[in-house]
């Protein structure tokens, strides 16, 4: 059969949340911090080399450079730029190369001749979905052609390699749909047999930045029973913050209490530590003041659900998922719904969006 123009031979999936950027391609997952350094602000004469856990990023015929990468958290938080917002995202310069390096990054696992014809799939919260978003989206990836975009060429170098790929289709697509098509389709892109496409299916998506409350039935968005609140995990992490100033008497760094919460809950929420690092010699055990918090912070997400969704009696199943859901107390949400509805915390959360649009960006193109 012979291929139609511009029609993709490789897909790209990208979630650029406001604290976490998950990226996948069909080879591998990513994902870091939706965070930037530029180089400039950490250039030192002391500097031999680049720091650990970072990438080297630029843009064709920019003079600017960045770091990207878990390893810029180590820097002081005034040498960060971060995306976190909400007016005006996705007009940001910021948000533009997240995605620009985004796109490099999962390139750089094919040889050239493999990104000639590129589908780009990236997700946003259901209360964002608009044409104007979706058109500033496209923007960043296709070249303007009047009222209509056609295929742009992107030039990046990423440790030094020139990355370059062709972007010929955009899709952006409301978030719940990636969560919802990563349960629904298994990697063959033929439907699991949970049944969950045929049902009432609310999706609580906890991420960075928002708390994204979304109902799906027999596959459409329900578009009457939504909520989105700037209420994610970055709520709690300033909570904890306030506390330690409060109970220590120190002014602690939001990333590390980020990176500490994580690294804290890895052992799972029984057997959860969690030990702020002020400096070598400044140690402090807080593990039962964060977790007097993720409590706390629970409690909240449970009153959120309860107010979004009025017919929670007529929910099957309800389907945590987001970059941040494991910060949740497990058990205290499940027996919150354990009468109205199936609570299932999804496998693998983190990549649930992005699993699910890239099963669902193939799946489209398949049955073209």
């Amino acid at each position: 059969m012979t291929q139609k123009k511009n029609q993709p031979t490789n897909f790209f999936a990208l979630d650029i949340g406001n604290k976490q950027s998950k990226l996948k391609n069909s080879k591998d997952s990513y994902v870091f911090p939706s965070s930037l350094i530029n180089q400039r602000d950490v250039a030192s004469v002391f500097s031999t080399s680049k720091p650990d856990g970072v990438i080297d990023l630029s843009l064709n015929g920019d003079t600017q450079k960045y770091y990207w990468g878990a390893g810029i958290l180590n820097y002081s938080q005034d040498k960060i730029q971060d995306s976190l917002g909400f007016e005006g995202r996705y007009q940001r310069n910021i948000y533009r190369l997240l995605n620009e390096f985004a796109l490099a990054f999962l390139a750089k696992d094919y040889i050239e001749s493999e990104l000639t014809a590129v589908s780009v799939i990236a997700g946003v919260p259901t209360g964002d979905y608009n044409k104007e978003t979706v058109d500033e989206i496209k923007s960043i990836f296709l070249e303007k052609d009047g009222q209509d975009f056609k295929p742009r060429r992107h030039l990046v170098t990423v440790d030094g390699k020139e990355i370059i790929v062709r972007v010929v289709q955009v899709l952006v697509v409301p978030q719940p749909i990636g969560t919802f098509y990563d349960v629904v389709l298994n990697d063959e892109l033929k439907p699991n047999s949970n049944n969950v496409a045929l049902n009432r299916v609310g999706i609580i998506d906890v991420g960075g930045g928002t708390l994204l409350l979304d109902q799906i039935i027999n596959a459409n968005l329900d578009r009457q029973a939504r909520l989105q609140l700037p209420t994610g995990a970055d709520t709690l992490y300033n909570s904890v913050k306030s506390l330690i100033e409060l109970e220590l008497g120190i002014s602690p760094d939001v990333h590390k209490i980020e990176a500490m919460v994580r690294d804290g809950l890895e052992r799972g929420f029984d057997n959860a530590k969690f030990v702020y690092k002020q400096s070598a010699n400044n140690i402090f055990d807080i593990t039962e003041l964060v977790l007097g918090e993720i409590d706390h912070y629970t409690s909240n997400v449970i009153d959120k659900v309860y107010g979004a969704f009025k017919n929670i009696a007529e929910i099957d199943t309800l389907l945590v998922t987001g970059g941040t859901s494991n910060i949740l107390n497990h058990d205290m949400f499940e027996k919150a719904f354990a009468k109205q509805a199936a609570v299932v915390f999804v496998d693998n959360a983190e990549y649930a969006n992005v699993n699910g649009f890239l099963k669902y960006d193939k799946y489209l193109n398949s049955n073209m």
